[in-house]
C-alpha cells in the first residue's frame, strides 16, 4: 500500500449509487484512493459476483466482516437496517463511514450520533454541491423573511421528484430543506408551516424545488440532477475529507466548507 493511501469499501455496489461511485473511480484520476472491497446483498450476488476496478477484478462479498481488514473508510448507500448493521461493525473495528442512506427514524439517527463519539461519521441526505449550496441560499432567504414582517406572509412548499423505486418519502433531501427552514424560523422565535409534496415516477434522478408563494407573486428555487455522478463525486470527496478525522458526526457542509 502506498503512503497516505485511503482504502475504500463500498456497500450496495450493484445499486444505483454504488455503480456510479465505481464509474467515477474507474474513469477519473483520484490520488491516494484505492477501492479495496465491495459489498452487496446475497440476493443481488446471484446476478453479479465480481466487478472490474481499474485493471483488477474484485469479488463482491455479502458480509462486511469478510473485508474488514481491507478498508479504512466505508461508503454506505443502502437502507436504514443495513446501514445500522454496518455502522455497528465499523464502530467495533474503528472504521470510518460515509452514509448516504436516507429514511432513518429519529431513534436511528440518535444511534448514529452516539456511535460518532467513537468513530468519524459523515451523514448526509445529499452529496451534490448544488443542493448544499441551495441549503445556504434558503437559510439566507428565510433570514430576510424573518427580519421583515411585511414580507413574511408567505406559504412555503417543497416539491420533490424521484424514480418510482425510491421507498422513502418525502426524500431525505426534502426533509433537510424543510429542517433548515424550520430551524432558521426558530432562531427568530417564529413558527412556520412547510408542506412537502412527493412525486415518484419513471426513472427520475432527483429534482427539488422550494416554492415561496406571496399574494400575487412567487419565488421558486430549483435543483435538478441530470445524472447521479455529482452525488458519487461528492461521496468520494467526503471519504477523502473524513480520512483526517478521528471521531464526530459531519455533513456535506463541513466537507465543502460552506
Amino acid at each position: 500500500m502506498k503512503k497516505n493511501q485511503i482504502r475504500l469499501a463500498i456497500t450496495g455496489i450493484n445499486g444505483r449509487m454504488g455503480k456510479n461511485i465505481l464509474k467515477v473511480l474507474n474513469t477519473e484520476t483520484i490520488n491516494n484512493i484505492l477501492l479495496n472491497g465491495v459489498i452487496e446483498s446475497k440476493s443481488s450476488l446471484k446476478k453479479k459476483d465480481k466487478i472490474l476496478y481499474k485493471s483488477n477484478i474484485l469479488n463482491i462479498k455479502s458480509n462486511l466482516i469478510d473485508i474488514i481488514e481491507q478498508f479504512d473508510i466505508l461508503i454506505d448507500f443502502t437502507n436504514p437496517k443495513t446501514t445500522l448493521e454496518n455502522i455497528n461493525i465499523c464502530n467495533q473495528y474503528k472504521k470510518k463511514i460515509v452514509i448516504g442512506t436516507t429514511g432513518f427514524t429519529t431513534q436511528q439517527k440518535l444511534i448514529i450520533k452516539k456511535i460518532s463519539k467513537n468513530i468519524a461519521v459523515i451523514l448526509s441526505s445529499n452529496f451534490s454541491q448544488g443542493i448544499n449550496i441551495l441549503l445556504k441560499i434558503i437559510e439566507n432567504m428565510i433570514k430576510i423573511l424573518c427580519q421583515n414582517k411585511q414580507i413574511n406572509n408567505v406559504d412555503i412548499d417543497i416539491i420533490e421528484k424521484h424514480h418510482k423505486k425510491k421507498i422513502d418519502f418525502p426524500s431525505g433531501t426534502a426533509l433537510s430543506l424543510k429542517e433548515i427552514i424550520l430551524q432558521t424560523y426558530k432562531k427568530f422565535n417564529m413558527i412556520k408551516k412547510v408542506t412537502c409534496h412527493s412525486i415518484r415516477a419513471a426513472d427520475l434522478y432527483g429534482e427539488h424545488s422550494i416554492l415561496f408563494s406571496f399574494i400575487g407573486e412567487q419565488i421558486e428555487l430549483i435543483h435538478k440532477a441530470s445524472n447521479r455522478i455529482p452525488f458519487a463525486k461528492g461521496a468520494i470527496e467526503a471519504a477523502i475529507w473524513i480520512n483526517n478525522k478521528k471521531t464526530g458526526i459531519y455533513n456535506m457542509n463541513d466537507v465543502l466548507g460552506i
